[in-house]
């Protein structure tokens, strides 16, 4: 009969496992069993082997009573309900999972710590700046809502912005600057041939969280970037700066009939911008903030298609205005060819024109016809309006009466000249109309 050493049940000789608690029954090199005269056990003698060496030896009786002493050292050991001291197999794993799992808890948080924590952040910053690593700058940067900036736009402003070569940094915690939102370092850099320069970068606490446990910190960009920086653009145009394009959001009122401005948020450097004005050749260039304090592109280049669609423009303004005149038909009939701002202004020198040409009874000249031909333009763009001057030659045929000396009649006859007319045209969203104009006067008599 083997005893289990852990709970004390009586197992059978070939048991080798305890069929109460499930404990692994010592083997018969390990147990030295005892009987009396009549062959009953009286006693089992175990030897357990301990971690230093030394062995315990158990006395087992019927009367359930132990005795332990040491063989080697004479103190006493567990008890018998206590164990043998040895740990089961299940148990050594789940103390190495804990122990595993407190370990990688623990570097965790060191991970976590350390990567997030401000001066890390600083360090990282300035180290991808110093190899242009662009990408990595734009990350680590907490640029404004209203920001026109994106990656790849910030990517081309940087190439196109001239960095210094920097060989050496140290980044340096400001003391008695810290608050819970914000951190400041100063970064000491050398460039080769320019000595030692000096810069402050404010590291700011995010709203949001990395893996929900860790604060996220960004570089302020304030000082980075100049906030309203104001686009001049002829109206009606489409402009985009470093490839973003300036919508109705960034638009702002500024008093002029011929021009649209924008205001937008961009990091301080060299900008590209193009500027689409309908039937002028594309505009391509850049502006940088740190040298002008607006980018304004107004001169532009009309197109060869736009060239003559602003000529037939100027023809038609020109005939229709004569021709409507000396029919003594309404202003209203006119009135399309300008802006709606402009209209108003040249009402009363269509209502003189039409006067002049106006014919009574008793006049000696009646006009009958004026045609207009031979026409040479040139354009140009000044202050946003589309600019043309136009020089031609004109007909008029008219009635001449007459009458005296016992005679009277009336003749018909032609004049011929010359004008010349200069008008502006700004772009209303659909087409291009009369701003400001300056029409010819024909002498006919």
């Amino acid at each position: 009969m083997r005893i289990c050493p852990e709970c004390g049940t009586n197992n059978s000789d070939d048991a080798r496992f305890c069929e109460h608690c499930g404990r692994k029954l010592d083997t018969d090199d390990d147990m030295m069993q005892e009987k009396n005269q009549d062959g009953e056990l009286t006693e089992t003698i175990r030897i357990v082997r301990e971690t230093d060496g030394e062995a315990t030896r158990e006395f087992q009786t019927g009367a359930d009573r132990e005795v332990k002493w040491e063989e080697q050292t004479g103190q006493r050991g567990k008890s018998a309900s206590q164990g043998s001291g040895r740990l089961s197999l299940l148990q050594i794993i789940v103390i190495g999972e804990a122990v595993c799992l407190a370990v990688v808890i623990a570097a965790f948080f060191v991970i976590g710590f350390t990567k997030y924590n401000p001066r890390t952040v600083a360090e990282k910053y300035f180290s991808a700046y110093a190899s242009r690593d662009w990408a990595a700058v734009y990350d680590l940067l907490e640029f404004p809502e209203d920001s026109t900036m994106q990656e790849e736009q910030f990517a081309d402003m940087m190439d196109r912005t001239q960095t210094s070569d920097i060989t050496n940094y140290t980044v340096k915690a400001v003391d008695g600057e810290d608050s819970d939102i914000a951190r400041n370092f100063d970064v000491e850099y050398s460039v080769p041939g320019e000595g030692a320069s000096e810069l402050r970068l404010t590291v700011v606490r995010q709203s949001s969280k990395a893996l929900f446990l860790f604060d996220v910190w960004k570089i302020s960009a304030a000082g980075m970037i100049t906030d309203g920086y104001s686009v001049v653009v002829p109206s009606g145009a489409k402009a985009a700066v470093d490839g973003v394009e300036l919508n109705d959001k960034y638009k702002v009122e500024d008093g002029s009939e011929g021009t649209d401005m924008y205001q937008i948020s961009v990091f301080n450097g060299v900008h590209s911008i193009e500027v689409a004005v309908p039937w002028c050749e594309l505009y391509e260039g850049e502006f940088d903030t740190s040298a002008d304090s607006s980018a304004t592109v107004t001169e532009l280049t009309p197109s060869e298609t736009g060239a003559k669609a602003l000529q037939a423009k100027m023809e038609d303004a020109l005939e229709r205005f004569y021709t409507s005149a000396a029919a003594g038909e309404d202003y209203s009939e006119v009135s399309d060819l300008f802006t709606e701002s402009a209209a108003p202004e040249y009402k009363s020198v269509y209502d003189d024109l039409k006067e002049s040409l106006a014919s009574e009874s008793g006049d000696y000249y009646t006009m009958n016809q004026i045609t207009f031909d031979n026409f040479r333009c040139d354009f140009n763009v000044e202050a946003g309006l589309i600019t043309g001057e136009m020089d031609c030659g004109y007909t008029m045929e008219y009635t001449y009466k007459y009458s005296g000396f016992g005679s009277s009649g009336s003749q018909r006859k032609t004049s011929e000249g010359s004008a010349y007319m200069r008008a502006s045209f700004a772009y209303d969203g659909t087409t291009y109309r009369i701003q400001k104009v300056s029409m010819p006067t024909v002498w006919w008599y």
